[in-house]
């Protein structure tokens, strides 16, 4: 891989695109920062040709679907549909995939470029071979920092922890989704070390909420985690 880019995954929900502001300001500000160029397309107008994209590709509107936003050096912009889900809405998944922690640190800088995704495939296929679907990002102090290129979250007890990383759209979300479901937050680190006494491990990412069923052979449970898919899907059944 040597194209450079950008990107971002948006979700629709029966047709109607979402965040889609949210998206265009993280676009923005690492464009800004990384190729010297703004992003700022009318987010109204935006919305307007990632819904007529999949209606053109035929996207049910019983399930959810994605686009992804793709962004060059050059300013150039692709559109590209991303495929459907199984559920209606950002979903707590069936999945609870085994994960492993793998020390790397990623290409650079924290934005979501090309890099990263290519960082976080070579991650996932190193977890396969560890015998787990999921590779669990820490840094070499052993905090644990994302999982599966998404932003990770601990559950001690009823507080949420949410591990040190870059913002994002889906983090903000579930930020706001701990917030509806009465939970204390706090945005703090946690590591390899402190696994033994986390409940609970997820990631948020533009699907919904993802819960680990083991992280490096410790058992994890997801009560929390659904309860928070549900608030987060709530934030938006309220408009």
């Amino acid at each position: 891989m040597t194209e450079l880019y950008l990107y971002q995954t948006v979700h629709l929900a029966r047709g109607h695109a979402r965040n889609v502001a949210a998206h265009i300001a993280v676009l923005d500000a690492a464009s800004h920062e990384l190729f010297g160029r703004r992003y700022a397309p009318g987010a109204a107008q935006l919305a307007e040709r990632i819904e007529a994209l999949a209606a053109a590709e035929r996207y049910p509107t019983g399930v959810s679907g994605f686009v992804r936003i793709e962004l060059g050096p050059d300013g150039k912009e692709r559109l590209i549909p991303a495929g459907v889900s199984l559920y209606d809405g950002y979903a707590f998944r069936s999945l609870t995939p085994e994960a492993v922690t793998l020390c790397y640190e990623l290409p650079l800088t924290e934005a979501p470029t090309s890099a990263r995704e290519a960082a976080a495939q070579l991650a996932r296929r190193m977890a396969g071979q560890a015998g787990a679907e999921t590779a669990v990002r820490c840094d070499r102090n052993g905090i644990l920092r994302d999982a599966d290129n998404a932003p990770l979250f601990a559950v001690t007890g009823h507080t949420v922890l949410a591990a040190p990383g870059a913002g994002s759209v889906e983090r903000e979300l579930a930020v706001r989704a701990v917030q509806a479901a009465g939970l204390e937050l706090r945005e703090e680190p946690f590591g390899r070390g402190d696994l033994r006494r986390i409940d609970e491990l997820f990631f948020a990412d533009h699907r919904g909420i993802t819960a680990l069923a083991r992280c490096d052979g410790q058992p994890l449970m997801t009560l929390v985690a659904e309860r928070i898919a549900t608030a987060a899907e709530g934030l938006f059944l309220k408009k």
